[in-house]
């Protein structure tokens, strides 16, 4: 089982229109402030279906939503190509951010009461980390594709490859274990590996009763919320990575543009693979590295010079550690329904998400790219100095 998500969330990301779709929009005449409304029309989907999503995961066997959600992913491309204006463009971020709403929190819900039936739950955090690696190493893999793609086809070629690379996901998805939601949610107890679901289901609660507890959980219990609140901030800050397209643009060639982008990649991916092995860093320590990440990220931002990508792509990788340990450590907190309580973090990721893209869409024309980006993640200073309070040791 473990190989078999690790290999898709690979190929999840194995996307060669990451590092252009920016591009893509504005070549089709998109202005800076009509990219942040596509950006935020995207977080708004996520927003709106995330929580719902997550308690129907709860609910139903969840290979069914990582199924749909890949699916639908693909047809979201497909409109880019097949139409791309304002339109076309805001469709392919409603199906980006239905199938990302299916998708986000699930598979983590899965892996983790699977290990824990089979009593190795302490190897999530070595496995979050390696799965966050594998992600980025498919968005780095995908990135470096679209170069020699975009030399020999242009945007169609990317665009209908990255359509084939979510066909072949779905496929993937297909051939996990089902993932049976665990019957101890019902009292949040812990996960029974003998459960026998074929009996009891009437006492099942409902729907509305897994979405009521998911939500209590992480907004009344203040230990859960507090690591909530870790994750959704450090997750949420990195939306400014849409940018850095943008960001590149004018220093290299659409060509070559792709391959500086492989840093910021490059940096996330070795980031959240140390964030795997050293999952038990104390919170002081992991404060200490946010610091550094965050500082490199805005010096990065506001270096004219292909070298700030450097920077950029260290800091990055920072936090990418930060966000894998705060990650592993919410699923060691959390006692009720994961996938429900997962995706309130993720609807709070979309609510700092929105933030920033209606930030850079109001200045667009005023300030400038590169100091939005950097004044974007200042903030992440002040979460530093309550991470060792907030986010507990790891367990032993």
């Amino acid at each position: 089982m473990i190989r078999r998500v690790q290999v898709l969330v690979f190929t999840y990301e194995l996307i060669p229109l990451y590092p252009v779709y920016a591009l893509l929009f504005a070549d089709a005449g998109m202005s800076a402030g009509q990219i942040s409304v596509l950006f935020g029309i995207w977080s708004f989907v996520g927003f709106v279906l995330e929580v719902p999503s997550g308690a129907l995961a709860d609910r139903i066997p969840r290979r069914h939503l990582l199924v749909a959600g890949v699916l639908i992913r693909a047809g979201a491309f497909a409109s880019w190509i097949l139409w791309p204006t304002f339109p076309g463009f805001a469709l392919g971020f409603v199906l980006w951010g239905a199938g990302g709403a299916a998708s986000s929190g699930t598979w983590e819900a899965l892996v983790y009461d699977e290990l824990t039936r089979y009593g190795t739950a302490d190897r999530y955090a070595r496995f979050l980390g390696r799965a966050e690696a594998l992600s980025a190493a498919g968005s780095l893999a995908g990135t470096a594709l679209a170069a020699p793609l975009m030399a020999l086809g242009g945007y169609p070629l990317v665009g209908w490859t990255s359509v084939a690379v979510c066909l072949l996901a779905t496929a993937l998805a297909s051939r996990l274990p089902v993932g049976h939601p665990p019957t101890s949610y019902a009292d949040h107890g812990t996960i029974d590996a003998n459960v026998d679901r074929t009996e009891g289901a009437d006492a099942e609660p409902g729907y509305l009763d897994t979405l009521r507890s998911g939500l209590r959980e992480a907004v009344v219990n203040r230990r859960v919320g507090r690591v909530v609140l870790v994750v959704v901030l450090l997750s949420g800050v990195t939306a400014v990575e849409e940018y850095f397209g943008l960001l590149a643009a004018d220093l290299t060639s659409p060509a070559v543009l792709p391959l500086l982008l492989l840093l910021p990649t490059a940096g996330y991916t070795l980031g959240a693979e140390f964030g795997g092995r050293l999952g038990g860093i104390a919170p002081r320590r992991l404060a200490v590295t946010l610091t550094v990440g965050v500082v490199l990220v805005a010096a990065g931002a506001l270096i004219r010079h292909p070298l700030g990508f450097v920077a950029l792509g260290v800091g990055f990788g920072l936090v990418g550690f930060g966000i894998v340990v705060a990650g592993a450590r919410l699923q060691e907190t959390l006692t009720g329904p994961r996938a429900t309580v997962t995706s309130v973090a993720n609807v709070g990721e979309e609510v700092v998400a929105l933030a920033v893209f209606g930030a850079f869409g109001a200045a667009a024309g005023t300030v400038s790219l590169p100091l939005l980006t950097a004044l974007a993640v200042v903030p992440l200073l002040v979460l530093t100095l309550r991470v060792p309070r907030w986010l507990p040791p790891a367990q032993k």
